[in-house]
């Protein structure tokens, strides 16, 4: 071993190559992005603009879109994203079909969801997904907004970010005319539900396949605070050969 490796574990620490390794879904994005020349990423369930800011601090300058849905955390994403000229943002949710719906709006922004926290939830997160307010918002979907996300982009090269609290497979559904130009994607799958109704990772590992997407990487969200089983993962793949078992 060498010796910068065992004096970074003298002090609780691992040193791992970020292009070998590829340690965290930032240097993993990294490679992907300038392997498939990604010019557009749709961030779907943006909350305050976590993700995008993520992205371009690690160097993707190309066009990004973000969607969030409740008012007072989209008024947070359109100030933070306000000086950016390239990261259009929308007040709306995404899904299946164009409707009206009302969404819960949780203690935590980061929870809020069309799914009702389940109780497993509430005792993983008590001060964070109590429902403090229900709102009425547009549901769109992306086949939809194609032409206006895409106007004046040359041969769109897309990644698809969804993060939406259980509502994944809808956003998807409602995005298959776009699938040709979908080249990549990364969605939130659930080990342990956290919302009722939820699908669980196989159910969306198998849906995404289905759809030509291959595994990249997989990277724990969370995890139960007494066991350290998985909850949740971020789930990231790519078109390419997917093997029939």
């Amino acid at each position: 071993m060498k010796i910068h490796k065992e004096l970074a574990r003298l002090f609780g620490f691992e040193l791992l190559h970020i292009r070998k390794d590829q340690p965290t879904v930032a240097a993993h994005l990294r490679q992907l992005f300038r392997l498939l020349d990604i010019n557009c990423v749709i961030d779907v369930g943006a909350n305050i603009g976590q993700y995008g800011a993520l992205l371009r601090k690690n160097g993707y300058r190309g066009r990004l879109i973000s969607f969030e849905p409740v008012a007072a955390t989209f008024a947070e994403l359109a100030q933070n994203t306000k000086t950016d000229p390239a990261w259009r943002v929308y007040q709306c949710a995404l899904g299946a079909k164009s409707a009206e719906r009302e969404i819960q709006v949780t203690r935590s922004s980061v929870f809020s969801s069309f799914l009702e926290p389940n109780n497993y939830s509430k005792e993983q997160y008590p001060d964070s997904v109590p429902i403090v307010s229900l709102e009425l918002v547009q549901i769109r979907t992306l086949d939809e907004m194609r032409s206006e996300i895409l106007s004046g982009l040359q041969n769109p090269r897309i990644f698809l970010k969804m993060d939406t609290q259980g509502y994944d497979l809808e956003v998807f559904a409602g995005a298959i005319g776009l699938l040709p130009r979908i080249e990549a994607l990364q969605t939130e799958i659930s080990v342990q539900p956290i919302y009722a109704g939820m699908p669980r990772y196989l159910q969306s590992l198998a849906r995404f396949q289905e759809a030509g997407y291959a595994l990249t990487g997989l990277y724990p969200v969370s995890r139960d605070r007494s066991s350290l089983a998985l909850i949740e993962l971020d789930c990231i793949m790519r078109k390419g050969p997917v093997t029939d078992q």
